[in-house]
This record gives C-alpha cells, structure tokens and sequence, in this order.
C-alpha cells in the first residue's frame, strides 16, 4: 500500500478523483486527505473578510 504522506501529496497536486481511481479507492475515501491541506490562495484576504462584515 501507498504512504499515506505520497497519498496526501498526490491527491493535493492532482484530481482526487484521478488519484482514487488510480489505486482502486473510492473518490469519498480520498477526500479525508484534503481535510487538513487549505490552500492559501482560496482564503479571502483580511480586507475581503472586513468588506463581508459590513
């Protein structure tokens, strides 16, 4: 079986659909690898969060 680290980093880098069908996973069985991975530039800025607030 694959590292679970090797998982993270592909199912970060590529389609985790891709990745699950790849190893014979379901698409939900990878998503858990997502959960502690943000990606920074999907956050809104600080002045995007204080525009929402008013």
């Amino acid at each position: 079986m694959i590292r679970s680290t090797r998982l993270l980093d592909l199912v970060n880098t590529m389609d985790p659909k891709l990745v699950a069908a790849a190893f014979g996973m379901t698409a939900e069985s990878t998503l858990i690898y997502l959960a502690d991975h943000v990606d920074d530039g999907r956050l809104p800025s600080a002045e995007e969060q204080s525009l929402r607030r008013h």
